[in-house]
């Protein structure tokens, strides 16, 4: 297999919130790989959370452009994407602590890396990461939030969490004062694999069944993300929407 890969972000607004505190980063030489997709949804009121997204994107894109190997050493690279959180977590932190109208401000983290042959995954809190393989959807992310807890320990299904009235209380995300236990995930990387990263304006309002048919059926990642973006305004763009599709279209070795 081969290294190209493909993809396309968008972010907007949505039709309710006033201000738009989702983030996204990418860092990627093409066609070299490794590459590292960052996806970050703020919060703590309208400044603090744009405040708290721009410095976990600008934290985790200036390390990983600097430290990630271009060997492809599993046990380093999770070391590695572990420590980016815990240095993203303590500078929002830090930077709280220095203007008490930023206290408490936080946000998620779900980023992916590539190498040729393996897909890295680090998260906190409930933005999500999807992969697309043999025409089947698996949310590779577990939802860090109350309803998520919930439907782990079999309380209550996948489908009723997405009304729970818990669903936006994260049980962790980036800025708090203690050690995080990040979720880090390596899996191989296949020919065909197409990849979705998005933060819960979009998986909210958006059924997983429509993200697999328009992830299914997208013939590019920008048609993807278009089409994903525009059924969640039309779904009533509750919040902010991200979403970020990655394809890979490497030939088969």
């Amino acid at each position: 297999m081969d290294n190209a890969l493909t993809f396309f972000a968008r972010t907007e607004t949505g039709l309710v919130r006033p201000s738009n505190q989702d983030l996204y980063g990418v860092v990627f030489d093409q066609p070299v790989l490794p590459a590292s997709f960052i996806l970050a949804d703020g919060m703590g009121g309208h400044a603090n959370g744009q405040l708290a997204a721009e410095l976990a994107v600008s934290t985790l894109t200036e390390y990983l452009s600097q430290q990630l190997p271009e060997r492809n050493v599993p046990e380093t690279i999770v070391e590695l994407l572990e420590d980016a959180i815990q240095k993203a977590n303590v500078r929002i932190y830090m930077e709280s602590l220095e203007d008490e109208s930023n206290f408490g401000m936080g946000t998620t983290l779900t980023m992916v890396v590539l190498y040729e042959e393996s897909i890295y995954l680090a998260h906190v809190g409930d933005s999500r990461c999807y992969l697309l393989r043999d025409n089947e959807l698996e949310q590779l992310t577990r939802d860090q939030n109350l309803a998520g807890e919930l439907v782990m320990s079999g309380a209550i299904t996948r489908e009723e969490s997405r009304h729970h009235p818990n669903r936006n209380v994260l049980t962790q995300a980036l800025g708090s004062s203690t050690y995080l236990a990040p979720e880090v995930l390596h899996v191989d990387r296949r020919h065909g694999d197409r990849l979705l990263l998005c933060s819960d304006g979009l998986h909210g309002p958006v059924p997983d069944q429509e993200i697999r048919t328009v992830m299914r059926k997208s013939k590019t990642p920008e048609a993807a993300t278009n089409q994903l973006v525009d059924l969640a305004l039309a779904a009533g763009g509750p919040d902010n929407v991200t979403a970020i599709v990655i394809y890979n279209t490497g030939v088969k070795s």
